[in-house]
């Protein structure tokens, strides 16, 4: 008798993760999954204990994945931070391009699944923390406001955009560093040139 296959978390992701993009956020079951790492439903249960496990997986996983291409954008020569204005830039123009070629993990960063469990995952802190330091060093008093600010804009503009909600003509691109700009430009206003 064959010894029954082992499951690791990124094999669940993985899988997870590809059914989202295929077939749909609601297409991501236990039973699919299962079927897609080669066990039975029963032995995934071992590893999450329901659907929204799954999702918090994938939603990790994209958070993860976006912190990474953030930092590769950004850079950080020396342990140094970059241009405050070209890290927050980065920050969006990161953002959009993980929506766009993922956008059903991207759609879940901001959802229940990445957001009501605790303690939050891993790769949720990172990027938290990576967004608040670049909008720290950016704009004076309280980074939250901001960083709330470039996300729901970030996240809205994407969502528009893979919906195909943009209909009136014009250059999107345009239109997302007209957006990006505004707000950039809105949120260092009062800072003071560093010496």
């Amino acid at each position: 008798m064959p010894a029954p296959q082992r499951v690791t978390r990124a094999a669940l992701t993985a899988a997870a993760r590809a059914i989202a993009e295929r077939d749909g956020i609601d297409a991501v079951t236990i039973s699919a999954v299962a079927a897609a790492v080669g066990v039975r439903a029963p032995s995934l249960y071992k590893h999450v204990a329901h659907r929204h496990d799954l999702l918090r997986l994938i939603a990790d996983d994209a958070a993860r994945e976006l912190d990474e291409d953030i930092m590769m954008l950004v850079g950080s020569a020396s342990g140094s931070r970059a241009d405050p204005v070209a890290s927050l830039t980065a920050i969006a123009r990161a953002f959009r391009a993980l929506s766009a070629r993922s956008p059903r993990a991207a759609s879940l960063l901001f959802s229940g699944a990445a957001l009501s469990a605790e303690p939050q995952s891993d790769g949720m802190v990172a990027l938290t923390r990576t967004l608040l330091d670049a909008v720290r060093a950016a704009a004076p008093g309280d980074p939250l406001p901001a960083a709330r600010t470039l996300t729901a804009w970030a996240h809205g503009f994407c969502t528009m955009e893979q919906a195909g909600a943009f209909q009136l003509g014009g250059d999107v691109d345009e239109a997302f560093e007209f957006g990006l700009t505004t707000l950039v430009t809105a949120f260092t206003a009062g800072r003071s040139p560093r010496r």
